[in-house]
């Protein structure tokens, strides 16, 4: 007779037979790239009705396939492939890590009234502008003055879409860091400002563009009062403090510092900075004080 332990074998030992093989792990450069655009589209905010979508359920499912997306990286292995191709590995890993960061901490759609100020006057001085924004950004900077026909179709879309991204964010934000909001307004009334210069440069070919312009400097205008009315009430610290900030350097922004680190190298920048300004005092100390600049000629 056959024992029971024997036929529990012989069906495990036959449904094993039957799975299918795990994939093979991705291990290409190829792969990566593959990957790469792939979470480039992810990255981006679903679209309703032309307006990208930053609400809690949207964000939540957002933060949900993240996971997803960070197990086929670590399913990737780019031990064996040349150190760039390593490096465009690790710059990709430290892009899911962001998503992470502001997913669990920064919160931007929820905290930051000036994640949704989506138009631009000036050109930043960075390569990339500076802090979380909402998808559709308007570069102002960019386009000649008087606006050509062909600059007033590319910047309608992002117009069109201010007045439901701002309504929409005043259900978005429940974020109760004060200096937040309050740099957020400041932001947002610059919005203001940028979009009533955009005004004098709508003629000819450009001028359908003006209702448009007009409906988004409407909607900025409410948005910034309604920041304003809600202020007061905006009492919590707006950082987010040594140990979150630890993490962001190292697995973020791949910097091989913490923030304790960071400030002690910066004190000892300001002390050698005192340091050489004291000697060039006691090098010169034989003559007459330097009279402090009074104009700008």
């Amino acid at each position: 007779m056959i024992s029971s332990d024997a036929v529990l074998w012989v069906l495990v030992s036959l449904l094993a037979a039957a799975a299918p093989a795990p994939p093979p792990a991705a291990s290409s450069y190829e792969d990566l790239v593959s990957f790469f655009r792939e979470w480039r589209g992810f990255q981006k905010p679903k679209i309703a009705g032309g307006v990208p979508d930053y609400g809690a359920a949207a964000m939540a499912a957002q933060q949900k396939e993240l996971e997803t997306y960070r197990r086929r990286l670590s399913a990737i292995d780019p031990s064996g492939w040349p150190i760039p191709q390593q490096v465009d590995y690790a710059i990709v890993r430290a892009e899911l890590a962001g998503l992470d960061f502001d997913h669990r901490v920064l919160k931007p759609w929820a905290n930051n009234p000036a994640f949704y100020a989506t138009v631009s006057g000036e050109e930043s001085d960075q390569p990339a502008p500076e802090g979380p924004h909402a998808l559709g950004t308007i570069d102002l900077w960019k386009y000649a003055s008087p606006l050509s026909a062909k600059d007033a179709e590319a910047i309608r879309p992002g117009l069109r879409a201010i007045p439901g991204l701002l309504a929409q964010a005043r259900t978005n934000l429940t974020g109760n860091g004060r200096d937040l909001w309050i740099f957020g307004a400041k932001v947002v009334r610059q919005q203001s400002a940028d979009l009533a210069k955009l005004a004098p440069r709508l003629a000819g070919g450009s001028a359908s563009l003006a209702p448009d312009a007009a409906k988004a400097k409407q909607a900025t205008d409410d948005f910034a009062a309604w920041l304003d009315a809600q202020a007061a009430s905006k009492t919590g610290p707006s950082g987010v403090g040594v140990e979150n900030y630890d993490w962001y350097l190292k697995n973020v922004q791949l910097v091989p510092y913490t923030w304790a680190e960071e400030v002690a190298l910066m004190e000892r920048e300001l002390a050698r900075s005192r340091a050489l300004l004291a000697m060039e005092e006691l090098k010169n100390a034989s003559r007459p004080p330097q009279a402090p600049v009074a104009s700008a000629a």
